[in-house]
């Protein structure tokens, strides 16, 4: 019985230690977008986004102008707060840093200007 609760244990922690990142995928005009952020759900402080964008082959967008924008609806007592962020390039993709400075429900719109083309994804996050 001992043994079963300490294995137990030792699997819940390590599932716990491996949680997967905030994962967004989604399709705008001719890109594909996909948005990882390091927390899952989300967290109060620095959250690290990477951005990875793809063309309709499937390659690896190099160059573009990458823009992160987070914004928290306004609440009563509370004006609404709106944040942008330059996405750099970084590896195949790109990297943002959003501080996220309170709980509540946040809107995430990425923003992709690639020569001509012009990308966007929204999507909501809530920050705990």
């Amino acid at each position: 019985m001992i043994c079963a609760v300490g294995m137990a244990a030792c699997l819940f922690a390590q599932e716990t230690a491996h949680t997967r990142d905030y994962q967004v995928r989604r399709r705008s005009g001719e890109h594909v977008i996909e948005v990882s952020i390091n927390r899952n759900p989300p967290v109060i402080g620095e959250n690290l986004t990477r951005i990875k964008v793809l063309d309709g082959r499937g390659n690896c967008v190099r160059g573009a102008e990458v823009k992160v924008n987070y914004s928290m609806p306004p609440m009563p007592g509370m004006p609404p707060m709106n944040y942008t962020v330059r996405a750099d390039a970084s590896g195949d993709g790109y990297l943002a840093v959003m501080n996220l400075i309170m709980r509540g429900p946040w809107n995430i719109v990425i923003t992709v200007r690639d020569r001509a083309k012009l990308g966007r994804v929204i999507f909501p996050i809530d920050v705990r």
